[in-house]
């Protein structure tokens, strides 16, 4: 037999819903306490509604949903919990049973007007119109007239293509409940966008502010449709009219306060307000429609008054610096970072304008003072790797340049692992950063992970894929290099510098060499004047022993490229193979010069200067 329940639950059930004071865990008043005094209260159902009804609160239906339905078995009559758990098999998109536990509701209390209504929107959201207007008329007939079963009786009339009907009866219900004239008004604007009816809507929205001038979601619409039907004038008006209204919001924080300036912009939005003002607003919508100028025209005198919010100022600097004003741009970044020394996005800013003047040394030196400021944003980190990247040291010698050298590699490494942990597999460009920094870094194997996220990206493919086979030929791994490099030659069949790329590894592994010459002359075939290309070539050829042939292609790749040290290098061994020992010791000693590979290169020179040259065809 089915338990009954109390009438001590029943009485605790409908406070902890409505009030959401009741928690299981409570010492005080838990599920525990709800049974004593009596022992027909069934001790598990009252714990598991209270530990669902707590799940759904807090915003994990599917959690709550099995506590739920052990409860609404044990309890259907219960009407909590038979709310609840309707309301979870909604969420998780249950709408059938949702619908068979609402029918049983609307049977058990057939004059009750909620359950009636909800049970019609339900129908309705399950596609079943002729359903929930039958319960829309079962309610009029019993003279309802709820501000609820306006909206959705209009939404029906509206769903069926009536939508002159469903604007005369929410016009109708403007009379009759003019405390929700913005919640008609903007059901109404729904209707009138939804028919592609726009010219209306501006008429319609200023009726909207008029009638509820106290709601900030009617001015901001309203705003938004004057941008869209061009009345540009009247939108700046109206946004001037609303800030007189509701007043601006972060420009009186302390003026290096960045954490007082985003509260105050919090507590804005919370209250249903623009995070700065309604003009920083319109000029919003104007930059979303691609009209950077008039968005810069709004803000630039706010800025000058000094009256932009930090956020809005950064945005402001942002427009400035990417439509090619650098001087205002730089300006605007000088005054954020004056009056908000703590805002890292301000250094951040700093540090692009050093980099757009190729100023890569200080650029670095600014993204590095915006990571130490917010050590957790990953676009900062980014940047910061892309400098260490770029940027290079005063020329050094020696220890000093070694120690330089490891110093770079090892600030690479740590922002790289920290920025790994910021950015998501779908940022696929920062994957690409990452993969280079961890390259030059010397960690191979998280810089080849990073490359493979990176090609999921089809604009970035190509190189991410020839980066990997890099890194996996650097690490000995034959295979996967080749996996790579074949895997592109069928995707790419045309592409130069896929066939260079391929090319060149099949000579460097002194394997498939007719193949790889193929390759090489169809990538010079499309650039015939490529310095890296014809390097390959040459070096194709000299390893078929081609001596004379190869001499001639890598001189050609010298005057392209003079400062390539492996270029250098092969010209060097083309020349020591020929006989040429003197100038093939000079063009070595360059080649190190230049950066060289110390431990092969320097072995050559050494041979070379005891005449101890080394066995021909051996790097």
């Amino acid at each position: 037999m089915r338990p009954i329940l109390p009438a001590i639950l029943c009485c605790l059930l409908l406070p902890a819903l409505v009030l959401g004071a009741v928690k299981p865990d409570d010492p005080a008043t838990g599920a525990s306490d709800l049974g004593k005094g009596d022992e027909d209260v069934p001790y598990g159902v009252a714990a598991s509604w209270l530990l669902g009804h707590r799940l759904l609160v807090d915003g994990r239906p599917a959690d709550a949903l099995p506590l739920l339905h052990q409860a609404y078995r044990a309890q259907p009559e219960a009407t909590p919990i038979a709310l609840d758990y309707q309301s979870a098999l909604v969420s998780e998109g249950y709408m059938r049973d949702a619908l068979a536990v609402m029918d049983k509701l609307v049977a058990a209390h057939p004059d009750s007007a909620s359950f009636r209504l909800r049970r019609a929107a339900l129908l309705a959201r399950n596609g079943n119109d002729e359903g929930a207007l039958a319960d829309v008329r079962v309610l009029r007939a019993q003279g309802e007239d709820s501000v609820p079963l306006l909206l959705t009786e209009s939404g029906l009339l509206d769903r069926a293509g009536k939508v002159d009907a469903a604007l005369d009866l929410l016009r109708g219900g403007l009379a009759r409940h003019p405390a929700a004239a913005g919640d008609i008004y903007l059901e109404m604007a729904g209707i009138l966008q939804r028919a592609g009816r726009n010219d209306e809507l501006a008429d319609l929205l200023g009726a909207a502010v008029r009638a509820e001038p106290e709601r900030p979601a009617l001015w901001l619409l309203n705003l938004q449709v004057l941008v869209d039907a061009g009345r540009d004038a009247d939108a700046v008006a109206l946004a001037r009219e609303a800030d007189r209204r509701f007043g601006s919001g972060a420009p009186g924080a302390a003026a290096d306060d960045a954490e007082g300036a985003e509260q105050v912009e919090d507590a804005r939005v919370n209250a249903g307000l623009p995070a700065d003002s309604f003009l920083v607003e319109l000029a919003d919508h104007y930059a979303r429609r691609q009209k950077v100028d008039q968005a810069i025209g709004l803000l630039q005198p706010l800025a000058d008054r000094k009256e932009l919010g930090l956020n809005a100022s950064l945005w402001l600097g942002r427009m400035l610096l990417g439509t090619g004003r650098t001087d205002a741009g730089a300006k605007m970044v000088d005054g954020i970072t004056r009056r908000w020394p703590q805002a890292a996005r301000g250094w951040f800013l700093k540090g692009k304008v050093a980099e757009a003047a190729s100023d890569w040394g200080q650029a670095l030196g600014l993204y590095r003072k915006a990571v130490e400021l917010e050590p957790e944003d990953g676009e900062l980190r980014l940047s910061c790797i892309r400098a260490l990247l770029v940027a290079r040291d005063k020329a050094a010698t020696g220890a000093e340049a070694a120690g330089a050298l490891a110093a770079r590699r090892k600030e690479l490494g740590d922002q790289c692992t920290a920025a790994a942990a910021m950015i998501t597999d779908q940022d696929t460009g920062g994957h690409m950063i990452l993969g280079y920094g961890f390259r030059a870094s010397g960690d191979l194997m998280r810089a080849a992970e990073h490359f493979a996220t990176a090609a999921t990206d089809d604009d970035l493919r190509r190189n991410a894929l020839i980066q990997k086979s890099l890194c996996h030929d650097d690490l000995g791994e034959d295979a996967e290099a080749r996996a790579d490099l074949e895997q592109l030659a069928r995707e790419f069949p045309d592409n130069a510098e896929v066939a260079n790329t391929l090319g060149y590894w099949l000579a460097e592994k002194a394997i498939e060499l007719p193949r790889a010459e193929k390759l090489i002359r169809l990538a010079l075939a499309k650039e015939a004047g490529n310095g890296a290309y014809l390097d390959s070539l040459g070096w194709v050829l000299y390893r078929q022993g081609r001596f004379e042939a190869a001499l001639d292609y890598l001189i050609q790749a010298v005057n392209v490229l003079p400062e390539d040290p492996v270029i250098l290098e092969h010209l060097g061994m083309v020349l020591k193979a020929t006989g040429q020992k003197d100038q093939a010791l000079d063009v070595f000693r360059r080649a190190l010069t230049l950066g060289g590979d110390q431990k092969r290169v320097g072995a050559l020179v050494r041979q070379l200067e005891a005449g101890d040259a080394p066995a021909k065809g051996k790097r």
